[in-house]
C-alpha cells in the first residue's frame, strides 16, 4: 500500500509546494521513501530518495519545481519489490525519459513482462514491479502515434495484477492519465481550475471537497479543472456522480473511521487478498527448504508468536515433520546446547525491527550452519538482512498499536507454504488440495461478509461484559492460538485481565476462578476437537460461567449451551475448518475495539504499549 498525489492545474500556484504537502498527508500509507515529478517546458523533473518524506526534505527540496509547471506527481513507497532505495522509489521513467508513472498495488506477471521488454532493447534502473509499466507503454506509444490514453490502455491489456496509477507524458502538459484496478483512487476537482488524483481524499481534501470515486477497471483523463471517465476494456465513456466530503482531515486519514485500529480491522479482507498473490515460485521453494530440512523452529513475539502457533499447525498437517515453536526472548536459553546443524528457522515479525527475534537470529546464524525464512511486513527491515528467503506480506502500514490485518496475512502466508508443502509431497490428491485452496481464497469474503453484518452484535456482547474485569478465551487444537491472540487484543485495548488458554488444561487449576457470572468465550470451528469442546463447555456453564461462544454459521451443539453466540459466516467442513485462525480471529479483533471504546480508552495507543518493541 502507497500513497499517489498529482495536480494538473491552469492557475499560477506552486504545484510543486501542494503535491509535497499533499503526500505528506498520505505517508501514513507508505513512508520508506518518495518522490516528485514535474512536468515543465517538455521535459520531466524528478526528485526522489528513500527515507521518511521530512528526512528527504533535509537533504533535498521535493518541493522546489519551476513555478511555470502545470503538472507534479508525487507518491510515498511501502517497498514490496525490491529494497527501499532511490532506484526503486517512485516515480519511474521510460527509455525515453518522457513517459513517468506512480503505482500502488502489484504487478503479479512482472518478471516475464520484464523479460521480455529487455530482450526488446529497454534498460531496466530499479528491483521494483512499477518499472515495467512505463517501459509498455513506451512500447504502445510507437504504436499509437504517442496517444498516452491508448498506449496506456493497451499497456493494461498486459499486466496482470492490481494497480492505481498516474502517468504523466512531456510532449502533452495537458492532461495526466490515472487507472484502477483494486487498489483505491480518487479524483478530486476544482470545476475549471485544478484537478487532483489521490489514493485517499486526505491530500486534497483542504484544497476541495468536491471528488469521484473510481472504481475498478476504469482509466480517467485529468485536465486543468475537468476529468472524463472511461472504460479500460470497452473504452466507452463513462458518466459518473460528484460526491461532497464532509469529513475532516483527521477522519479523512482514517476512511471515515474513528480510529485506525477499526479502519484496518475493516482491512483485513484487503490485505488477505493482495497477500494471497504472494509468488507461487517464492512459496514453492519455500516449500522444498521446508521439506528438506532435518529440523525446524519458528519463532516470533506477541502476536506473531501467536501467528505462528497458527502457521505451525498448518504447516505441521501437510509436511509430517514437528516444529518446535519457541518465542524469541527463549530461543538462546532453550536452544544454548541441542540447536542442530541444517535447521529452518521461520522467524515472523510486523515490523522486523523487534529485538528479541533479531537477537534470536544472530546467535543461532553464529551458532550453526542454519538457514533463516522471515515473513514480515516490512521490506528492508533489519530481520531480513539476516535471512535466506524473506516473504512480506501485502498488509500495508497499520498505525494502530494492536496488530490486526498483519496478523490474518502473517497466518495466510503460512498457510499457502502449507499448501505448497502439500502439492510437492503428494500426501492429498490434488482435488483435495484444490478445496483447500478455495476455502483459503474465501476468507477475505468470509471475513467481509461478518464485519458487514455483525456489529451490533459484538457492541450488544460488549454491553453485557462492561462490568467484568476478568475473561477466559478458552479452546483445543489449532484454535488455542486464536484464543491467545484474540484474549491479547482485549488486553492490550480494554486494559481487562485476560487469559488464553487450552480448554483442556483449562480443568487444571484455573476453573477454580470461574464463579457465577463469569465470563468465558470458546472458540469452536465444528474439527476434530469439537465433540471435547462440548464437553468443556458444558464443565463451565456448570459453575456459573457466562458463556460466549464463537463458532460456524450453522452450529447449534455449543450455540444452543451459550449465552451468547457468534457466528462465523463459513462452511462446516476440514477445508475451512483449519483456516479458523484467518476468519475467527476479525470478530474477536472487533470486540475488542468495542470493549475499548466502551471502557473510554485510545484503542490505537493502549497504556504502555509501543508498536515496535525494540528494547529488551
Amino acid at each position: 500500500m502507497c500513497g499517489i498525489f498529482g495536480i494538473i492545474t491552469n492557475q499560477d500556484i506552486s504545484v510543486g509546494k501542494i503535491v509535497f504537502e499533499g503526500i505528506r498527508r498520505l505517508e501514513y500509507r507508505g513512508y520508506d521513501s518518495c518522490g516528485i515529478v514535474s512536468l515543465t517546458d517538455s521535459q520531466l523533473i524528478v526528485k526522489k530518495d528513500s527515507g521518511k518524506i521530512d528526512d528527504i526534505q533535509k537533504r533535498i527540496d521535493l518541493s522546489d519545481f519551476p513555478l511555470s509547471s502545470k503538472i507534479a506527481l508525487a507518491h510515498t513507497r511501502w517497498a514490496t519489490h525490491g529494497p527501499p532505495t532511490k532506484e526503486n522509489s517512485h516515480p519511474h521513467l521510460d527509455c525515453t525519459s518522457k513517459i513517468a508513472v506512480v503505482h500502488n498495488g502489484i504487478i503479479d506477471n512482472f518478471i516475464e513482462l520484464r523479460e521480455e521488454l529487455s530482450s526488446n532493447g529497454h534498460v531496466f534502473k530499479s528491483d521494483t514491479d512499477t518499472e515495467v509499466i512505463p517501459h509498455l507503454i513506451e512500447e504502445f506509444m510507437k504504436q499509437n502515434n504517442n496517444d498516452l490514453k491508448g498506449s496506456l490502455r493497451e499497456a493494461l491489456k498486459k499486466i496482470k495484477g492490481s494497480y492505481a496509477l498516474a502517468a504523466c507524458y512531456a510532449e502533452d502538459p495537458e492532461s495526466i492519465i490515472v487507472a484502477r484496478k483494486e487498489s483505491p483512487l480518487v479524483i478530486g476537482i476544482e470545476e475549471g481550475k485544478t484537478t487532483y488524483c489521490a489514493s485517499d481524499i486526505p491530500a486534497f481534501l483542504p484544497l476541495t471537497r468536491s471528488c469521484y470515486i473510481m472504481n475498478d477497471n476504469e482509466i480517467a483523463v485529468l485536465k486543468s479543472g475537468e476529468v472524463e471517465f472511461f472504460d479500460r476494456k470497452t473504452g466507452q465513456f463513462i458518466e459518473k456522480e460528484l460526491q461532497l466530503i464532509e469529513w475532516s482531515i483527521d477522519a479523512a486519514e482514517k476512511g471515515g473511521y474513528d480510529h485506525f485500529m477499526l479502519k484496518e480491522i475493516y482491512e483485513d479482507p484487503m490485505a488477505l487478498m493482495r497477500t494471497m498473490k504472494i509468488s507461487q515460485r517464492e512459496l514453492s521453494l519455500l516449500a522444498h527448504m521446508l521439506w528438506s530440512a532435518d529440523n525446524i523452529y519458528i519463532t516470533a513475539a506477541g502476536t506473531s508468536f501467536y501467528a505462528s502457533l497458527a502457521g505451525k499447525f498448518i504447516i505441521t498437517k501437510f509436511l509430517g515433520k514437528y516444529i518446535h515453536a519457541i518465542e524469541c526472548s527463549e530461543f538462546k536459553n532453550q536452544l544454548e546446547n541441542s540447536l542442530k546443524d541444517n535447521a529452518i528457522i521461520i522467524a515472523l515479525s510486523q515490523s522486523g525491527e523487534t529485538i528479541d527475534t533479531i537477537e534470536a537470529i544472530r546467535w543461532a546464524k553464529k551458532k550453526k550452519n542454519i538457514k533463516i525464512i522471515t515473513v514480515t511486513n516490512v521490506v528492508g527491515s533489519s530481520l531480513t538482512r539476516y535471512s535466506d528467503k524473506v516473504i512480506v506480506t501485502q498488509a500495508g502500514p497499520e498505525i494502530g498499536v494492536a496488530a490486526t490485518k498483519t496478523y490474518v496475512t502473517q497466518v495466510l502466508t503460512l498457510a499457502l507454504i502449507a499448501l505448497e508443502i502439500a502439492k510437492l509431497r503428494r500426501i492429498e490428491t490434488p482435488e483435495e488440495i484444490e478445496k483447500y485452496y478455495n476455502a483459503l481464497k474465501s476468507t477475505p469474503q468470509i471475513i467481509e461478509k461478518f464485519l458487514n453484518e455483525n456489529v451490533e452484535l459484538i457492541n450488544e456482547i460488549v454491553k453485557t461484559l462492561e462490568k467484568s474485569v476478568n475473561f477466559f478465551f478458552l479452546a483445543r487444537g489449532i484454535s488455542i492460538a486464536t484464543a491467545k491472540e484474540g484474549g491479547l487484543k482485549l488486553k492490550e485495548v480494554a486494559c481487562r485481565f485476560i487469559e488464553g488458554y487450552s480448554a483442556a488444561h483449562a480443568k487444571h487449576g484455573p476453573i477454580s476462578l470461574v464463579r457465577e457470572g463469569f465470563p468465558i468465550i470458546f472458540v469452536a470451528p465444528p474439527d476434530e476437537t469439537y465433540q471435547r469442546l462440548i464437553g468443556n463447555v458444558m464443565e463451565f456453564k456448570s459453575r456459573g460461567g457466562k458463556i460466549i461462544s464463537l463458532v460456524a454459521e450453522d452450529d447449534t451443539k455449543i450455540a444452543n449451551l451459550s449465552d451468547m453466540v457468534i457466528r462465523i459466516p463459513q462452511p462446516s467442513d476440514k477445508y475451512h475448518n483449519i483456516f479458523s485462525p484467518i476468519t475467527f480471529t476479525p470478530a474477536l479483533q472487533l470486540l475488542a475495539y468495542y470493549a475499548s471504546i466502551s471502557s473510554n480508552l485510545d484503542p490505537d495507543k493502549p497504556l504502555n504499549l509501543s508498536k515496535t518493541v525494540t528494547v529488551h
